[in-house]
């Protein structure tokens, strides 16, 4: 595996990257950066060429123009400028919790392109607005008692919180999540992006909710059955709206199946990517 800081759109982006073979796009959360997907890059890029960057005003990527308010329009656009910047014809993404909501935007923004879906428990994407504004309250409180005091416990009781099992937190994910919070202007740009995000009427023009059947890309969807911010129940309903899509619900998991069984989701996309049949549940 390896890392670059890169400038796509104008924008200062890191990334992590490894492989070769057909291209795979991975997007994180709003609370967290590419380092979420430590465990999974390198399996992966035994068959794919892959790429995990930190959204826009995340991480130690720039934040280009964003000031705030909902930042899906300023984060897609970084996005399909990071396509560009490698030079990504057709490629497939994978997006965790409010990565999936940016994936789904950014293959409706290039369906030519964006060949493939796969979406981990969103509740940015198929929530309703109520569960929507609930679950964000939460994911806010939880992600700024550890900003606003980064220290190894608080940053290790944020992510048990959101895991089923505590000893699946990878100590890699800790570390850098430490790491990064003591750069400066890393709450402030926590606030905005949330902040945003917590505004359900301006973010209702990007809602995918009610634009399910023009999702044309085949698409897998991965959802923990325990997780407290991504409805099992939403994803069900919305796996048989989609035109190809395939639902598998992971017992004994919450909101991060990549990081809490990341040997059995490993599998799932490459599986998935290939054309193999999968069953519901893993």
């Amino acid at each position: 595996m390896r890392v670059r800081i890169e400038e796509a759109g104008g924008v200062p982006t890191r990334y992590y990257h490894e492989g070769n073979g057909p291209p795979l796009l991975l997007v994180h959360g709003v609370g967290v950066t590419a380092d979420t997907w430590l465990r999974n890059i390198d399996s992966l890029a035994q068959d794919f060429a892959v790429y995990a960057p930190d959204l826009l005003d995340n991480g130690y990527t720039g934040q280009g123009s964003y000031t705030g308010g909902p930042p899906q329009p300023h984060m897609v656009a970084h996005l399909a400028a990071f396509a560009d910047h490698l030079g990504l014809g057709a490629f497939a993404v994978c997006g965790s919790s409010f990565g999936g909501l940016l994936a789904a935007l950014l293959h409706l923004r290039m369906p030519e392109r964006v060949a493939r879906l796969i979406l981990l428990s969103s509740g940015t994407l198929f929530n309703s607005e109520e569960e929507l504004a609930r679950t964000l309250a939460d994911s806010y409180a939880n992600g700024i008692s550890a900003i606003a005091d980064p220290s190894w416990e608080s940053c290790r009781r944020r992510m048990e919180r959101i895991v089923h099992d505590p000893e699946t937190v990878p100590p890699e994910m800790i570390f850098a999540q430490l790491t990064l919070y003591a750069m400066p202007g890393q709450r402030e740009a926590y606030e905005r992006r949330m902040k945003g995000l917590m505004d359900i009427e301006a973010c209702r023009p990007y809602r995918v909710a009610d634009r399910l059947e023009e999702i044309a890309a085949p698409t897998l969807m991965i959802w923990g059955r325990d997780d407290p911010r991504a409805v099992t129940a939403r994803a069900e309903d919305a796996a048989v709206r989609i035109p190809d899509a395939k639902l598998v619900v992971f017992d004994r998991c919450k909101h991060h199946p990549h990081v809490e069984q990341a040997d059995r989701f490993n599998d799932l996309p490459r599986r998935f990517l290939k054309g193999e049949a999968l069953a519901d549940t893993a």
